[in-house]
């Protein structure tokens, strides 16, 4: 399983190895940061729309409509 040569694991593959996957505890973890994370992604998302539907209500406002 290690990525190197048989045999020539590093202590990080190993420890990496040895995370029981089956763990209520780890999992539980595992689910708080992966929620955290899309948190953090959604509200970039969401921060990142407000700017772009600022700018363009801003030009919006700013165009001159022809024919009024």
């Amino acid at each position: 399983r290690c990525r190197r040569q048989e045999g020539a694991c590093t202590k990080l593959d190993e420890d990496i190895l040895d995370i029981p996957l089956d763990d209520p505890d780890a999992n539980a973890a595992a689910a708080k940061i992966q929620a955290s994370f899309r948190g953090h992604m959604t509200r970039k998302k969401i921060k990142g729309g407000e700017i772009d539907r600022k700018t363009k209500d801003a030009e919006c406002a700013n165009s001159t409509r022809g024919g009024d």
